[in-house]
């Protein structure tokens, strides 16, 4: 039987479900990750990598860390694109649209990195080490993708879309107190939210009264982060907390462009 993922009861009510997330396509994910940080993976199991990560990333300088792990430079190569875009495609009837599939990267991103191309996708990855402050503010995705309208922070497509849909996707170091924390059901809401001009332009923010009168509904909504991903609604309210634990964390993010 076929998920109806739009129409699932916990995602008209809360804005997100939990999915299965091919293995496969992880392990090439977490594969990419410790080739990048310089980790020889042969013979060493993922705990034992994810530590000599934790002490390649806790080498750097804040300053030089955000340099080289700035988001240009975190994006998915072709070969693990390839294969989340053939799962993206798959999910097309889940949607009960005609074509879903994944946005490009923005002209910034390739100014930045220069193996980028326009049509390198947006599937990208993080690393939040712990105890450092590598985390954003509580934001809904749409709320970026309103104001990079029109600017070199705007995305291409590979085709008109209707709408759009967020995955989050553990893959080491991630659990409930350190994870994706979502507020159940704010992509109904009318969040109050300003525009603020930042060193890197403009970025969008919740406004602090709801925040504050949000706090205590903020939750990690995975239990198992083993071959599971969280997929939600772009008007739900988020966040990365900080990496209170002492292990590094890493994710995977992608968005969903849905043609109904």
């Amino acid at each position: 039987m076929t998920i109806n993922i739009r129409k699932s009861s916990d995602m008209e009510k809360n804005g997100y479900i939990i999915f299965p997330f091919p293995r496969e396509l992880a392990k090439a994910m977490k594969s990419h990750i410790f080739q990048f940080m310089g980790v020889q993976f042969d013979g060493l199991d993922e705990t034992e990598a994810l530590k000599k990560c934790a002490e390649i990333s806790l080498s750097y300088s804040d300053e030089d860390f955000v340099k080289k792990f700035a988001k240009p430079f975190r994006i998915f190569p072709d070969s693990v694109a390839e294969l989340a875009v053939n799962w993206i495609t798959s999910l097309r009837d889940h949607f009960e649209g005609t074509q879903t599939g994944v946005n490009y990267v923005c002209k910034d991103e390739r100014d930045k990195n220069h193996a980028l191309r326009e049509d390198s996708y947006d599937i990208f990855w993080r690393c939040v080490r712990p105890g450092k402050p590598d985390v954003g503010a509580a934001h809904c995705d749409y709320q970026f993708w309103e104001i990079a309208k029109g600017t070199s922070a705007e995305v291409g497509s590979p085709f008109d879309y209707d709408e759009r849909w967020k995955i989050w996707v553990p893959l080491l170091g991630c659990d409930q107190t350190n994870s994706l924390q979502i507020v159940p059901g704010s992509h109904l809401q009318n969040v109050p939210t300003d525009r603020v001009l930042t060193k890197n332009g403009y970025k969008p923010v919740i406004q602090p009264p709801w925040l504050e009168k949000h706090e205590n509904t903020f939750l990690c909504p995975l239990t198992n982060f083993d071959g599971y991903c969280v997929l939600f609604h772009d008007k739900l309210v988020h966040r990365g907390p900080a990496n209170n634990a002492s292990m590094l964390r890493l994710s995977g993010e992608l968005t969903i462009l849905l043609k109904l």
